[in-house]
Formats: C-alpha cells, structure tokens, sequence
C-alpha cells in the first residue's frame, strides 16, 4: 500500500479557520483535538494566486513548500501552531518531510528523513497512545491519499 499526502494539520480551530474561508480545503477530524487540511492542488492554486510571491525556495524535500506557502502558514499560525508534511510511501519505502509553524514564524528549517513526521507531531503536542507512535495515535495510517 501506498501513503502519498500533502497535509496541514493543527488544532481543531486552527484548521476550521481554514476551512471555513477556503472552498477548496475540507476538515478532516483527528483524535486528541487535531485536524487535517489537504494541501491539494486546488488550494495550493488558490494559495499561490492569492499571496502571488516570487518563489525563491529550495526545499528538495518539500515539493509545495513555496514562498507563498510559507507566507499562509504563518499567518495561519499566529497564536497557534500547525505541521506542514508531505509523505510519498509505496510498498514500505519512500520519503517523508515537514515543518513546523509556530507564532508566525517557521520554528525549524524544512527536515526529512524517518521519523520526520513523528518529531514534528511530537512538537504539536501529539500525545503517543501506548505501542503507538505519533502518526498512528491521530490515525494518519487512514488518509493514504488525497482523494
């Protein structure tokens, strides 16, 4: 089986403050107060043409982490805190990378690499469920695909 997401998650109210002022973005419900908005293309477009910055990024490991990416995560996180992450798995092997937003400001530099996913839901505050991790405690196993 195959994992292939481009995700924003956060609280609950940070995530219906998106979705409630974005058409394209749908809330998904997570355990432990959390929810998730798929960065799909749509929202990404509207992202895009509403910040409409040059895109002088280089992060290899985040194909739509772009400039005006950037820009609505942290106004989004003002006074909050969200993850960005893009997994791109099949059959066991693949990548995984984020970043995590906090206050207004991209808190740590874009990372990848096994266990990126997890460290950075550990800095939202993430609560592991015994003999689970945190990716399998908000049950991210059951959202393989965008669609």
């Amino acid at each position: 089986m195959g994992h292939m997401i481009r995700a924003i998650i956060g609280k609950n109210t940070v995530i219906q403050s998106i979705t409630d002022h974005w058409v394209s973005a749908e809330m998904i419900k997570l355990p432990q107060d959390y929810a998730l908005t798929f960065l799909n293309d749509y929202l990404f477009d509207d992202i895009e043409e509403l910040c409409d910055l040059k895109n002088t990024c280089n992060y290899p490991c985040l194909s739509y982490l772009t400039d005006s990416v950037i820009e609505f995560l942290k106004d989004k996180s003002i006074g909050a805190q969200l993850v960005y992450m893009e997994t791109d798995y099949f059959g066991g092997y693949g990548t995984q990378a984020g970043v995590f937003f906090e206050n207004g400001e991209m808190k740590c530099e874009p990372m990848d690499g096994d266990g990126t996913v997890n460290h950075l839901l550990r800095l939202l505050g993430v609560r592991k469920q015994l003999l689970k991790d945190e990716f399998d405690s908000l049950e991210l196993y059951k959202y393989r695909r965008m669609d």
